[in-house]
């Protein structure tokens, strides 16, 4: 769960969000020298560079650093368990080595408290991970209504025939002319409404 994970899963997730979007782009104040027809069948044609998107979008940067901080507090919590696991089976050996039980049953009760403390930590480790995976659904599923609504918007004074991604490993365009490249706009449009 570092930072790598969470930078690699925004990524993805806005990845996503630009393959499901590419029906429609948006508007925004200024205008793009991707506004010019481009293709000998009159297409209009554009395209976002969504690591751009990624570091550049204030909600992308604030949901970014919220998962980064959940994931550190697992971790943490996590850690701090590990400790006191370790902890509690060196008593648990040093006991049973120095013949300190004065029963077996006393030994068994032990060990079995030992293995609750383990099952604990093993469910506290699923608890949380499918908090951190929740936590990233909702960031997805927001940030694809975000983008989806805001590329709609643009797209009606705009009217290009298709928007694609670049900038992540899947990258669907290999060269593009710098004019058809509308990140820029897309990044301000979406920050601007962000801020309201």
């Amino acid at each position: 769960m570092k930072k790598n994970i969470l930078k690699t899963l925004t990524l993805l997730a806005i990845a996503v969000v630009m393959a499901s979007c590419n029906k429609q782009p948006g508007k925004m104040d200024g205008d793009s020298a991707a506004n010019s027809e481009n293709g000998s069948n009159g297409l209009r044609i554009a395209y976002v560079n969504v690591d751009s998107l990624v570091n550049q979008y204030e909600y992308a940067k604030v949901m970014s650093d919220s998962l980064e901080k959940m994931s550190a507090n697992a971790t943490k919590r996590l850690s701090d368990m590990d400790k006191s696991l370790e902890q509690s089976y060196n008593r648990f050996q040093r006991k049973l080595q120095n013949n300190e039980f004065t029963s077996e049953q006393q030994a068994k009760t032990a060990a079995a408290a030992f293995e609750t403390e383990r099952n604990n930590r093993v469910a506290l480790e699923a608890r949380l991970s499918n908090e951190l995976m929740q936590k990233q659904a909702e960031f997805t599923k927001t940030l694809h209504d975000s983008v989806d609504n805001f590329l709609s918007d643009y797209n009606k004074d705009k009217k290009y025939d298709m928007i694609l991604r670049t900038g992540v490993a899947n990258e669907v365009i290999l060269y593009a002319d710098k004019k058809f490249d509308i990140t820029e706009d897309v990044i301000n449009g979406l920050n601007k409404r962000y801020k309201k």
